[in-house]
């Protein structure tokens, strides 16, 4: 890969004015506030829900051997050993369990212990609904398997066809840039190459084929496939060039399976490796506890999963204005159905939005699959998706999902 932007983390003059997010080793706890101090629209929920710990412990049993699906990513259960899980600290899951970890003014901080999680700083309950700007993320649309990239050269790969994970971190990143002036999601672009080579095994036999050598050119905003589209610089560089540290492998999709063999196309990004990644890039790239930057995991073996859902939901989007990204099974979602032939897919949705007081609560969800990856009637480029709160229960318990990152 090749990439003309100085360094995807860099703040971009353009976004709100950069705020370094407050470094944190492992064991070490964030600066105490009293509260956050985003700004919330007024609306209250009339009757608020209880703050209780979330369960970020819960946890499937590993399953190293797994090959993953065929037909979409894996779960939280698959281990990759050239992209290895770093260990989070209990102090600080036991923080951000709690709701204690908040980001106010650009910089991720610590309510004080008094303080009410589901509250704003002048003590008001937290927003009945909320949902983000989506002007711009709307229009993340991963490229097709096949076509023109940006400079006009033609390509063919079926990779892209599996890219839902960086997808789904490319929305959520948005928000962190314009809040803290980094990574650099709009700006980011440049020649982008499936790593096979830094996956440690050869290019496969009837692979992937570009007009030039150093791959396709992607950038921050285009209309390469006949549509705009958002973001395919940044998102390409998530799948096959982001390199957390202790990572053998570039890019959070893989590309070898566990015989060392390459995989064509990549079947995905693990839960595992994006929850990795997303806190590689909130932290800018800062070696020093960059683990616990702020994402964690809940899976679908929660036995509390809606209301720590919900709560998660309210924490992030609600209070500290940035995404939760959910694994699924395509089996629920509203873009995906085709009646008797509705797929189960392993699949991965950014939520963006909730409305506890509607009749059922909902949640607002982007999927980064468009229409050419997804030609059902209920999905076109551009679209945006509310959802029954409890949909979104059911296709995280199903046989295609399997958690969600917060």
């Amino acid at each position: 890969m090749v990439t003309e932007s100085a360094d995807p983390t860099a703040p971009l003059a353009s976004t709100a004015t950069p705020t370094a997010v407050a470094t944190r080793s492992a064991s070490a706890r964030p600066t105490a506030s009293p509260g956050p101090r985003t700004a919330l629209p007024s609306t209250a929920a009339a009757t608020p829900p209880a703050f209780y710990a979330l369960n970020v412990l819960a946890a499937p049993t590993p399953g190293p051997g797994q090959a993953g699906s065929a037909t979409g990513e894996f779960d939280f259960s698959f281990i990759d050993d050239r992209r290895p899980l770093a260990q989070q600290s209990s102090e600080w899951l036991a923080l951000k369990a709690s709701g204690r970890v908040n980001l106010q003014a650009g910089k991720i901080g610590l309510l004080d212990a008094a303080a009410n999680p589901l509250a704003t700083s002048s003590g008001a309950q937290l927003p009945a609904a909320r949902s983000f700007d989506v002007a711009w993320t709307r229009w993340v649309i991963e490229p097709p398997g096949s076509g023109t990239d940006v400079k006009g050269n033609r390509y063919s790969d079926q990779s892209y066809w599996n890219l839902c994970g960086p997808g789904t971190m490319t929305v959520a990143l948005y928000y962190w840039q314009q809040l803290t002036g980094r990574p650099n999601v709009t700006g980011t672009a440049g020649y982008y190459l499936d790593p096979y080579a830094a996956e440690g095994v050869a290019w496969p036999a009837a692979g992937p084929t570009f007009a030039i050598p150093a791959g396709a050119y992607w950038s921050g905003t285009d209309t390469a496939s006949g549509y705009r589209a958002n973001g395919r610089g940044y998102l390409m560089y998530l799948a096959m060039a982001a390199q957390p540290p202790g990572w053998a492998s570039t890019g959070i999709d893989v590309f070898s399976d566990q015989r060392g063999h390459p995989l064509y196309p990549t079947r995905g990004a693990s839960p595992r490796s994006i929850l990795m990644a997303i806190n590689w890039e909130v932290s800018g790239h800062d070696p020093n506890g960059w683990a616990d930057a702020w994402y964690t995991s809940v899976t679908n073996v929660d036995p509390t999963l809606a209301r720590d859902l919900q709560l998660a939901v309210m924490l992030d989007v609600g209070r500290d204005g940035v995404p939760v990204i959910a694994a699924v099974d395509t089996y629920e979602l509203p873009n995906w159905q085709a009646g008797s032939a509705t797929p189960h897919i392993q699949h991965g949705v950014t939520i963006v939005g909730y409305d506890n007081a509607a009749n059922p609560p909902t949640y607002t969800y982007i999927d980064t699959c468009g229409r050419s990856c997804d030609n059902r009637g209920g999905n076109q480029n551009g679209q945006i998706h509310v959802v029954s709160q409890a949909a979104v229960v059911r296709a995280i318990r199903d046989s295609g999902g399997s958690g969600f990152i917060w």
